[in-house]
């Protein structure tokens, strides 16, 4: 049986007198809590639980969203030269209520994953339940509600969280134990990455042109694929007007160019650097087909086919090559004669 010491809070077995104050110790039902230094740690709160972790960034994205959402109602209702019923149902006000919760998203994100071994894990789970909540408490000056958004928001969100959390474990590392030999004292340290640094080494240009592929295919055919999705689904997935099929076509691209560098970066120690390879051989591709489109492309469309995807590439990557790192190589064993 346990018995701990009232001053230190020492956990000794088969002893009646602590050792180090010399006191009587008493007994404690259940694991005493472990002692650094000497001193009793408490256990971890529900803060750096999983579900603490995603209901923080739950509260923190959902709480970033609604505050935006309701300034930005406030300085158009303040300007009076627009209706606020129109201005939601524009293009710009569309993209710009999507802009608000993908980057309400991000920091949720951010917060969820830091310090964090499976922050991706996280991260899918707090995007899915904020794709859930947006859904449902949408305020009735927001365009109707329609199957793409009640499916596919939700899983779209489940991609940004689980990016951004990974990008939160990257930048604020989690820590891992460490103990002294000889001394009772446990430290703390942050787990160093053992490898290359991101943007070095050798690229693998196989697997550079099978993302590549994936890339540009789901960037040329993202209207095609919201076209079959609609017709297998008997039109229950029709979008609810041109600029929600038009954002949703943006968001397969990007999706599609997101995958693309994670299957480059993925069993890579450079993930990043394979992502990279691959935005920007996807830019020079969608960059040659808009030049070469019979319109001209505007300097928007332009910009947007060079950076975008670069970013979004170099993103999949380092998410891939974490996701999925690499193998260790297996040790040969060398045969001796007898």
């Amino acid at each position: 049986m346990a018995m701990v010491c009232p001053q230190c809070a020492g956990s000794f077995e088969q002893r009646l007198q602590c050792p180090r104050c010399e006191v009587r110790l008493i007994f404690q039902e259940g694991t005493a809590p472990p002692v650094v230094g000497g001193h009793p740690v408490a256990p971890p709160g529900w803060q750096q639980t999983a579900w603490g972790r995603v209901l923080i960034g739950l509260v923190l994205a959902q709480g970033l969203y609604h505050g935006m959402l309701h300034l930005v109602s406030a300085g158009v209702v303040a300007s009076q030269q627009v209706d606020q019923k129109e201005f939601w149902a524009s293009l710009a006000g569309f993209l710009l209520l999507q802009g608000m919760q993908v980057v309400s998203l991000i920091l949720g994100g951010l917060l969820a994953g830091a310090g964090q071994r499976q922050a991706a894990v996280y991260g899918a789970v707090l995007g899915v339940w904020n794709g859930v909540l947006v859904t449902v408490v949408q305020p009735e000056s927001i365009e109707r509600f329609n199957a793409v958004a009640i499916y596919g928001l939700p899983l779209l969100h489940a991609a940004v969280g689980a990016l951004s959390a990974w990008v939160g474990s990257v930048i604020w590392r989690p820590l891992s134990p460490a103990s002294v030999r000889g001394s009772s004292r446990v430290l703390a340290k942050v787990a160093r990455r053992e490898g290359p640094p991101w943007f070095s080494g050798p690229v693998r240009w196989p697997r550079v042109i099978m993302g590549t592929g994936v890339a540009v295919a789901g960037a040329l055919w993202a209207s095609v694929i919201l076209d079959r999705v609609v017709q297998l689904s008997g039109y229950a997935l029709s979008p609810a007007s041109m600029h929600q099929a038009q954002l949703v076509t943006w968001e397969i691209m990007a999706l599609a160019i997101l995958a693309g560098g994670a299957l480059a970066g993925a069993a890579t120690r450079n993930g990043m650097m394979q992502g990279l390879a691959v935005g920007v051989c996807t830019a020079i591709v969608l960059v040659a087909l808009r030049m070469a489109a019979p319109h001209a492309p505007t300097f928007l469309m332009l910009a947007v086919s060079m950076f975008a995807p670069v970013a979004l590439g170099v993103l999949g990557g380092g998410f891939g090559g974490q996701l999925y790192p690499p193998l260790p190589p297996a040790r040969s064993r060398s045969v001796t004669a007898p």
